[in-house]
């Protein structure tokens, strides 16, 4: 199957998909018309559909029942300035959990995040269960005390405060292959996607540097929560219902 397809009726010949094209696989033909060779690479980035304003082309590596329609306005700059400005590393929870269905609003945003060649490899744990993300907690507690620098946390620790999930309902931990060298830079994309919109949802997240740490560190502790031995985690964010506003 060739890589595009093109409405000659629709197509202006204008060369806007072939200037868009990241890796150059798309060229003209005798006529001006957009064409790609039958050994054009393609990241399956969709600019070449996205860009343009006829509607003329298809990419056939990504159906078209698969998108959803552009808003027609725009964000304002002050709205979004503000979300961005305005939130905050929550570290004190509700013991509410969030709706199964937020959670999944929420993946669903931050798998629109950019990742190095478009190669979309990050995937998630969420903790679902409030008392599967305590006992995890504990347990990482167990693991990072005896550890140097973690005497500020001591003291915190024996007076039963929660120094790792802060009283968080829910986990997402950010994974991707193992030999991953961008794995780190796009978790870390992802997880500000889903940082915003939780905080779009009136929602509280956190940086689980922690938790990051002993998942990395600890085989048993990843493993407790399924991470697949060809998979490394690249981030953790607390999330849950702040308690204070």
């Amino acid at each position: 199957m060739n890589l595009i397809t093109v409405d000659k009726e629709s197509c202006r010949r204008d060369g806007v998909c072939i200037a868009a094209c990241p890796l150059g696989s798309i060229v003209a033909d005798a006529e001006g018309y957009p064409v790609a060779p039958k050994d054009a690479d393609c990241i399956q980035c969709g600019h070449c559909v996205a860009i343009c304003p006829h509607g003329a082309l298809q990419n056939n590596r990504l159906p078209m029942a698969d998108f959803l329609p552009a808003p027609r306005g725009r964000a304002s700059f002050e709205a979004t300035a503000g979300l961005m400005r305005h939130r905050r590393s929550v570290r004190q929870y509700k013991a509410q959990p969030v709706p199964r269905e937020t959670l999944a609003e929420l993946l669903d945003v931050a798998r629109y995040a950019p990742t190095a060649k478009n190669t979309q490899q990050i995937s998630y744990i969420v903790l679902e269960n409030p008392e599967t993300t305590k006992a995890l907690g504990k347990a990482i507690a167990a693991w990072a005390l005896p550890l140097p620098g973690m005497e500020r946390y001591a003291k915190l620790h024996a007076a039963g405060g929660d120094f790792v999930m802060r009283g968080a309902p829910h986990l997402v931990v950010a994974l991707a292959d193992a030999n991953n060298e961008w794995g780190l830079t796009d978790a870390g994309i992802a997880l500000s996607y889903l940082e915003l919109a939780a905080a779009a949802h009136g929602l509280g997240a956190c940086w689980a540097g922690i938790v990051q740490r002993a998942l990395t560190k600890n085989a048993e502790l990843a493993a407790s929560i399924g991470v697949p031995a060809d998979k490394a985690v690249y981030g953790a964010l607390m999330l849950g219902q702040p308690k204070l506003r």
